[in-house]
């Protein structure tokens, strides 16, 4: 192999990034990775696994408060955000660490810079050129801003991911994902917490009713939830900030950190889009086909850079996609994701969690489907009570087929109980069959087989309707 001349390059060492990276490999391809920041992305640094550390400690604090007010424990005991937040640094650690371990042990060459990509099988770096048949862009995202008059005055999640102190009071603009699951960590560690979010209800593309249930539960943990609220003005006001909003009526409220939570945007840095004649989306996404090839042959997208679900394990899947396809396996296409009932898994870290996969009931209407609706309670099942979780399971089945096309769970293991959910979509489990699986009990997985049996009147243990 001549130097700097590769199988494969992949720029970006996110998840998809470094996983396409390896799969490759594990192909036996000779693989070049370029990485400007640390490698694991936004996922592992800034986003997914540090917001899950808070938010299980937070979920661990608010377990023993519940057991306290049963008189269980006598009291609920004295916590330190310090040594919280010196924990999420050695989780990072540990993770990026043994990411970088697993590149070096699967012979991917790693290169600490940005790379710049203006022509198709070169990319160049710090004035060398590197070569390869194939190339992946896996350039992910970056928080978006929104034009508010005194946006200076707010942090954005990566910096609210790694505050010193809780903030007494906390207003987070923004109610999708990031904003909801800081919402609720924050608020279990002691912040007043405010949402201020301009779409009508929160996250619209999900089973509406789920929602509104989700949101109730928030709402009784002590979280204020504005929706339909337009951010007018953010002022300093001493060590304080006030932000002047508008509802229904308008409104000022002061927060001592103000968090700005407005989404992510794909960036490509160093990709030349106009002279590689990339197509882009209507969003100004890379426009990828089923098998993650751009419109330039021979180049892949995957990630938040392409849009769609911007989620770690939907680059994952994405990464296996475009490597399946380049050392042809032309069979394996990303399932579900452009065509048919989508199997993605979908979850929200909030207190109570929400997870669902496949469509919701509304979505499948909207499809034509004639579609019944199943449900089943925490409260009816004995792992539910026995963990002192509540919550609600809905299954989604085609009347005609009998066969499940979508789930939603909110309550606690919501995420955990999401790859049970997703297989049953993917496989278009049938009510006969549902019937003939033996689940465990005692446990949560108990309520998903209730509810799809519920569909048809068949649940065994469910309320009589």
């Amino acid at each position: 192999m001549e130097k700097n001349r590769y199988d494969l390059i992949v720029i970006g060492g996110g998840p998809g990034g470094y996983s396409a990276a390896i799969a490759a490999a594990k192909e036996g391809l000779s693989v070049l990775l370029f990485e400007g920041g640390a490698i694991g992305g936004t996922c592992l640094n800034e986003g997914c696994i540090p917001a899950k550390y808070l938010l299980d400690k937070a979920a661990a604090l608010e377990k023993v408060r519940a057991l306290t007010d049963k008189e269980i424990f006598r009291e609920p005991g004295m916590f330190s955000f310090k040594k919280i937040q010196k924990g999420r640094e050695e989780v990072i650690k540990k993770l990026t660490g043994g990411v970088a371990y697993l590149l070096k042990a699967n012979g991917v060459r790693v290169i600490h810079s940005f790379a710049s990509l203006t022509e198709a099988g070169k990319a160049e770096c710090e004035g060398q050129v590197y070569e390869a048949e194939d190339i992946i862009i896996a350039t992910g995202s970056k928080s978006m801003s929104i034009p508010i008059p005194g946006a200076e005055y707010t942090i954005n999640s990566t910096q609210a991911l790694a505050l010193e102190r809780v903030p007494r009071r906390l207003v987070i603009i923004g109610g999708g994902v990031i904003g909801m699951e800081l919402a609720s960590a924050y608020c279990s560690y002691g912040s007043e917490v405010t949402v201020l979010e301009a779409m009508p209800e929160l996250f619209p593309a999900e089973d509406e009713r789920m929602i509104a249930y989700l949101k109730k539960e928030l709402v009784k943990r002590g979280i204020r939830i504005c929706t339909g609220c337009k951010v007018k003005v953010i002022e300093k006001a001493g060590q304080s900030r006030r932000v002047f909003f508008e509802g229904e009526k308008p409104e000022e409220l002061y927060g001592d950190t103000v968090i700005l939570a407005a989404g992510r945007k794909a960036v490509y840095q160093g990709i030349d889009v106009k002279k590689l004649g990339l197509a882009l989306t209507g969003k100004k996404e890379i426009r990828v086909d089923e098998h993650m090839q751009t419109s330039v042959p021979h180049i892949y997208a995957i990630g938040d850079a392409i849009g769609g679900y911007q989620l770690a394990h939907a680059a994952y899947a994405e990464g296996e996609a475009a490597i399946a396809h380049i050392v042809g396996k032309e069979e394996m296409p990303l399932p579900g994701k452009r065509s048919g009932v989508p199997v993605m898994p979908r979850c929200i870290y909030t207190m109570p969690p929400y997870g669902a996969t496949g469509l919701t009931l509304s979505e499948a209407e909207d499809k034509g489907i004639d579609a019944v609706r199943g449900e089943f309670s925490y409260s009816g099942n004995g792992m539910a009570l026995a963990e002192g979780a509540t919550g609600l399971v809905q299954v989604v089945m085609d009347r005609e087929s009998e066969r499940t096309i979508g789930v939603q769970i909110v309550g606690e293991g919501a995420p955990e109980l999401l790859a049970f959910a997703a297989l049953s979509v993917k496989e278009g489990m049938t009510v006969k069959e549902w019937q003939r699986l033996i689940v465990a009990h005692p446990s949560l997985s108990e309520m998903i087989k209730e509810a799809a049996l519920d569909c048809f009147g068949k649940s065994v243990h469910g309320a009589v309707r």
